[in-house]
């Protein structure tokens, strides 16, 4: 990824936040990147085809991360099976983290932009970018939940991945309902009772209703 298409893409995110995808305009990413119309067809082709490679370019690399992180655990239990706690921590904590910032956040608000609207391609998108870590997670969570039904654990993961986009949504108000920017350790310390809230979630068990 050369600099120009990473001022493109980062133009892309900026115009996707505010306008949608349906009201986004390659001239109006133009003017924000400071290119031509040509550059943006040359690097990428179409407006399709530069909201998925923005969704590449922040996604893929997080979830390697996320991946690794996995993987490392997995070898540090002898039976290979990673607690839950462990497991939400690493889903959760590298991506809030990574996205709470001024940038990450201005992807997080592209991304809820398109997923409000019904775009077909967002669907392919979703399992190309997503379905590797949906998958090995997914697996990982059946072992550290033999009591639950495969049915249970996929809605639990699915819950996982809702409530992280609604937090780092909802958290820059946090700031103003407090009163005060959050310091590094107050910021720490919420993303330690989220995973904990979470967690303790993931790990309960459905009661019938009778």
């Amino acid at each position: 990824m050369n600099a120009t298409q990473i001022k493109i893409l980062e133009a892309a995110e900026s115009e996707l936040a505010e306008c949608g995808f349906a009201g986004a305009s390659i001239r109006n990413i133009t003017q924000r990147a400071g290119v031509n119309v040509a550059s943006i067809n040359y690097h990428f082709g179409s407006k399709v085809e530069l909201i998925k490679e923005l969704f590449k370019y922040r996604i893929m690399p997080l979830n390697e991360l996320r991946l690794g992180m996995l993987e490392k655990a997995k070898a540090k239990h002898e039976d290979g099976i990673v607690p839950v706690y462990e497991l939400v921590d690493i889903l959760v904590r590298p991506t809030v983290s990574r996205l709470m910032g001024k940038e990450g956040l201005r992807f997080v608000q592209a991304m809820a932009r398109c997923m409000s609207e019904p775009l077909d391609f967002m669907r392919e998108l979703d399992e190309e970018i997503f379905q590797e870590m949906f998958t090995t997670f997914l697996e990982a969570f059946k072992k550290a939940l033999p009591s639950l039904d495969p049915g249970q654990v996929m809605n639990k993961l699915n819950f996982i991945i809702c409530t992280m986009v609604g937090f780092m949504m909802h958290f820059p108000r946090m700031d103003q309902f407090i009163g005060h920017d959050l310091s590094k350790d107050e910021f720490q310390n919420v993303v330690d009772e989220y995973i904990e809230f979470i967690a303790a979630g993931v790990e309960s068990a459905r009661i019938p209703i009778s």
